[in-house]
């Protein structure tokens, strides 16, 4: 028989090798999560954006410095490991954008269906002069301020594309150096209003009806059922996720750890009713794109969607909306397009969803986007954002809004549409402060 004290060394010791364990495992997991995001990020920042190898690995790469990259420019290959452990890797397609390897390979990955038809930019912004009631002094020092680092002891602000339009047309626009306008950047976020587009247009193609349950299948046996389309794009759908990007969590799984996206917000448990409740959900959005998938007859009409119906009219030949490894849109967090093009997809909006005389979005779509939910105390629509608390910023305004300081801001009572791209750390930018100081300056 074991003493007392005995038994409590042992019960010790055991929860020490249970806690060493789980701290292994933990740790395995945040490298391939890690490993992921650099071999995904690498991969579409260079096939994509056409950028320097080194140039991502020293900038984009710093929150997962410690990990290594190596780039297969024959295969389109990008591996990425932690001194050999947990590599991970992510394959380049043509007009597709890249994909991480997670449980399927290259050659799988090449039969899926690509876009049958390229876009190609048949509307060009044209530019003009700023109105005459614009101090176009004032305004040069606020670009100039958002360019300039004023100290480098400070997370830095790296600015990388600034577009404003006006009316319609380009009346401001500045690239750092390195960048310009045939580059294609990452919207992070910023796809979720992409997503909106894409849900906007299939209810005014099939006349689908928000308000009423998703009819998910996986979700028939419990009160998920009662989740409406109108819950998933408010963010206000009751379901659990975890929302964090420095840990291993729900959201950097399912961007970085998995075949399908939508499959982990899928099998979220719900912890609040559903439309009685806000949290912001990156899986709620991909949630909507696996049912906009659902809703075709076949992958091929569904890759071709946003092409045929928003990418191709706008002309915005530049946009690469990537997918995950089972075929379905990453439409939380994926899409590239230039600055000029990510301005055009304000404007659709600015234009109340018309475009050239034709309706694209459903009447009422964009009032119904741009309105602050019940439950958000004013900050967020359907997969954009709002600042109805702050009475000194325009309350029209609403923003597609995503990670390190991607926006389009769009002000319909001012005309604006302004576009700001960057790789911004802790908040280095401030984009509200930013459009109050371009709205201030006359127009």
């Amino acid at each position: 028989m074991l003493k007392s004290n005995q038994k409590v060394k042992y019960l010790i010791l055991g929860l020490v090798l249970i806690s060493l364990s789980y701290g292994i495992v933990y740790g395995l997991s945040y490298l391939r999560i890690a490993t992921s995001y650099a071999a995904k990020i690498t991969c579409s920042c260079h096939f994509i954006s056409g950028r320097n190898v080194k140039d991502i690995v020293d900038h984009d790469l710093y929150a997962v410095d410690m990990v290594q990259v190596e780039v297969d420019e024959v295969s389109k290959l990008v591996t990425s490991s932690f001194f050999g452990l947990a590599k991970k890797v992510a394959f380049y397609r043509e007009g597709i954008g890249c994909t991480l390897l997670n449980d399927v390979s290259a050659n799988e990955l090449s039969l899926q269906p690509s876009p049958k038809i390229k876009v190609i930019d048949t509307i060009s912004l044209l530019v003009r002069n700023l109105p005459l009631e614009v101090d176009s002094l004032e305004l040069m020092q606020v670009i100039d301020e958002a360019f300039t680092e004023l100290d480098i002891s400070k997370p830095m602000k790296n600015t990388r594309a600034i577009v404003i339009l006006h009316d319609g047309k380009v009346v401001v626009e500045r690239y750092a150096n390195g960048y310009h306008k045939e580059m294609p950047l990452l919207g992070w976020s910023m796809t979720k209003s992409v997503t909106n587009a894409m849900l906007g247009i299939l209810v005014k193609q099939k006349s689908i009806d928000i308000y009423q349950p998703t009819g998910i299948k996986e979700w028939q046996t419990d009160d998920r059922k009662k989740i409406t389309l109108n819950d998933l794009l408010q963010m206000q759908s009751g379901l659990d996720f975890e929302e964090r990007y420095d840990k291993v969590s729900d959201a950097t799984k399912m961007l970085f750890n998995s075949k399908s996206s939508a499959s982990v917000a899928l099998k979220s448990t719900l912890i609040k009713a559903p439309g009685s409740f806000w949290s912001y959900s990156s899986g709620t959005t991909n949630i909507l794109q696996e049912y906009i998938r659902r809703s075709f007859g076949s992958d091929s009409e569904y890759i071709d969607m946003p092409y045929n119906a928003l990418f191709i009219p706008l002309g915005m030949a530049s946009a690469v909306m990537e997918r995950d490894p089972s075929g379905t849109y990453i439409g939380s967090s994926f899409m590239y397009a230039t600055a000029r093009d990510w301005a055009k997809f304000g404007q659709l909006y600015l234009q109340d969803g018309v475009w050239n005389g034709v309706r694209i979005l459903p009447e009422g779509w964009v009032k119904y986007s741009s309105t602050a939910n019940a439950y958000s105390d004013g900050e967020y629509g359907a997969q954009f954002w709002m600042n109805r608390k702050d009475k000194s910023y325009p309350q029209d305004a609403y923003c597609a809004d995503g990670f390190e300081g991607q926006n389009v801001n769009i002000i319909p009572s001012k005309k604006l549409v302004i576009v700001r791209m960057g790789l911004s750390r802790n908040s280095s930018f401030n984009n509200e402060v930013f459009v109050k100081k371009v709205v201030g300056v006359g127009w």
